[in-house]
């Protein structure tokens, strides 16, 4: 007979050593045993014993952390985003005058993105999608008055998470600076790279991207690229991108931060590519084209301001002076550059000249409506146009139609311009 501890089995005379049994019960336990064969086995077996119960030990402490994680998740749905604790449906409910509380929604960057909401930008790979939001990023954290025309109300903190890599960002960012006349030190403390995937399937990533964003309090967080960061959620499963998005919409709901979805599109054109469960979710839905140093973005969608607009770009060369990176090469340091393209045809070899007149219609209309008897300045003109929705590039088209026909006329230096308006109408004919 024996008794046993686990799967280690010993006689059970051998218990009786601890119940008087004494020499003879070893020796019942182990007839024809040496001594050293009869305290090798009991150490065999004790070991077995310290095993049994570190195994144990182990399966007690993954227990109670699973206990721990279950625990939250129970408190996260008795939660709201920001930790608060979790309102009632009725106590939520709105009049109609009561949705005057809510506010407008506000715009990031007028015309494409806005302020706490969700929106995507897809196009096939190769169409620009990174240098797109580089620009963007690089007007909203720089303090710029607009990007490419597109009017930005005030600074935005961005996290730029780089999914797919982050190797090739700073040149990008750099040269945007350059271009745009700005010292890259305005970068710091306003955009951020997180150099690796937020995983929106992944709780404890979700969990510490809403903290993220609350610490640094972010306007902006750009996901380069969505499928980077839904591994393991199906993409063509409209319950499992539902799962993506729902943990977006947190994010977005813990600092009223905007969250923008890089996306490739389909083979059969713009729309993002898998489920179509987020051209229904977002807010802004973004299409972009882009080959041959030549892009445009169709507004698809935007929920409550004008869509179905077009925006045109084109990409610049740049190599970034070594003065800003003197431990890259030159290939290092080459890169593109987004810009504004409305005064170019669609094929992007040519001056649109419909365009320019339209635009310089536009400036004489803001002329007309806001110049004094002394005119406007240059920088006030141009403030002015930009906050029309005229493009860096178009306005300096129009405006120099414009003084080419007399219709405007300089009465400042070449530095420090001032323009008024001539009797000339557009057509270069007299008023008299």
């Amino acid at each position: 007979m024996t008794k046993t501890n686990g799967a280690n089995p010993l006689p059970s005379s051998l218990f009786s050593l601890g119940e008087g049994g004494g020499a003879g019960a070893v020796a019942q336990a182990f007839p024809g045993a040496t001594p050293d064969e009869i305290f090798a086995a009991i150490g065999a077996w004790m070991v077995q014993q310290k095993q049994g119960t570190h195994d144990e030990n182990v399966a007690a402490e993954a227990d109670r952390l699973r206990v721990r994680e279950d625990a939250k998740l129970l408190l996260a749905a008795e939660q709201s985003a920001d930790g608060t604790p979790r309102v009632p449906l009725k106590e939520r409910l709105l009049s109609v005058a009561g949705l005057s509380t809510l506010g407008a929604v506000e715009p990031l960057i007028r015309g494409v993105i806005y302020r706490d909401t969700l929106a995507q930008l897809s196009g096939a790979p190769g169409s620009y999608k990174s240098f797109i939001t580089c620009g963007m990023a690089g007007a909203l954290t720089t303090g710029m008055s607009n990007w490419e025309g597109h009017r930005i109300p005030r600074r935005a903190k961005v996290v730029y998470v780089a999914a797919e890599g982050a190797s090739g960002l700073r040149a990008r960012f750099i040269a945007w600076c350059e271009l745009a006349g700005v010292d890259p030190i305005e970068l710091e403390d306003w955009l951020y790279v997180l150099p690796c995937p937020i995983q929106l399937g992944n709780l404890v990533d979700v969990t510490e991207a809403v903290d993220l964003v609350k610490e640094i309090e972010a306007d902006l967080l750009i996901l380069d690229t969505r499928a980077r960061c839904t591994i393991g959620l199906e993409e063509n499963s409209a319950t499992e991108q539902g799962r993506a998005i729902h943990a977006a919409e947190t994010i977005q709901a813990a600092a009223g931060c905007t969250v923008l979805s890089v996306h490739h599109s389909s083979r059969a054109g713009t729309a993002g590519r898998g489920s179509n469960s987020w051209d229904g979710a977002v807010w802004s839905d973004l299409r972009l084209e882009g080959s041959e140093l030549i892009a445009k973005i169709h507004v698809e969608k935007h929920k409550d301001v004008p869509a179905g607009m077009d925006y045109h770009f084109k990409l610049i060369e740049h190599v970034v002076s070594s003065a800003n990176m003197p431990e890259a090469s030159e290939d290092q340091r080459h890169t593109l550059v987004v810009v504004g393209n409305d005064g170019m045809s669609a094929g992007g070899v040519g001056t649109n000249l419909l365009a320019v007149e339209k635009n310089a219609a536009r400036i004489v209309d803001i002329m007309r409506t806001n110049s004094t008897a002394d005119g406007l300045s240059g920088a006030t003109l141009r403030d002015l146009s930009v906050e029309d929705g005229i493009k860096r590039t178009p306005y300096h088209n129009a405006l120099k139609l414009l003084q080419e026909r007399g219709t405007l006329r300089n009465i400042g230096s070449a530095k420090r311009t001032h323009f008024v308006l001539a009797p000339v109408d557009l057509n270069g004919g007299d008023d008299n």
